[in-house]
């Protein structure tokens, strides 16, 4: 990976971690700005991942737990849409956990370490997405 890859990676990751902070702590959080940063979220982890596809030398247990999760989190968007008329992403303390281990996960790649991180990473995203469900279903 080349460094402005990794600087612009550092600068988005940190901006979008901040913009939810800063806009409750000043009072301007709005339900638009919610969707955006969801929104946002899906664009950043789509550009990263193809961006670091090929270098992701993942066992395939992990990749079928990533497709676990991915089968989750649609079923969540769906029942979501089912239940609310509206596809709702919950910013929930697990999913934010997720998110934070993401960005800092992605940054092993290459090390000895990296695929205990991988699975540290998807076991807490697995529960954050089984979370989310039932939290949208129950209400």
């Amino acid at each position: 990976m080349t460094m402005p890859f990794w600087v612009l990676y550092v600068i988005a990751g940190t901006t979008d971690m901040l913009d939810g902070f800063l806009a409750r702590r000043w009072g301007v959080e709005s339900k638009f700005g919610a969707r955006l940063d969801s929104l946002a979220d899906i664009i950043f982890v789509l550009a990263v991942g193809y961006k670091l596809f090929p270098w992701l030398k993942l066992p395939a247990a992990l990749w079928i737990m990533i497709g676990v999760i991915a089968l989750v989190k649609v079923s969540n968007a769906i029942s979501s849409y089912v239940i609310k008329h509206k596809i709702a992403f919950l910013h929930t303390i697990a999913n934010k956990l997720t998110g934070f281990l993401l960005f800092i996960g992605i940054m092993t790649i290459g090390q000895s370490y990296f695929i205990p991180v991988a699975w540290v990473i998807s076991c807490t995203a697995l529960f954050a997405a089984i979370q989310e469900g039932h939290i949208i279903r129950s209400r």
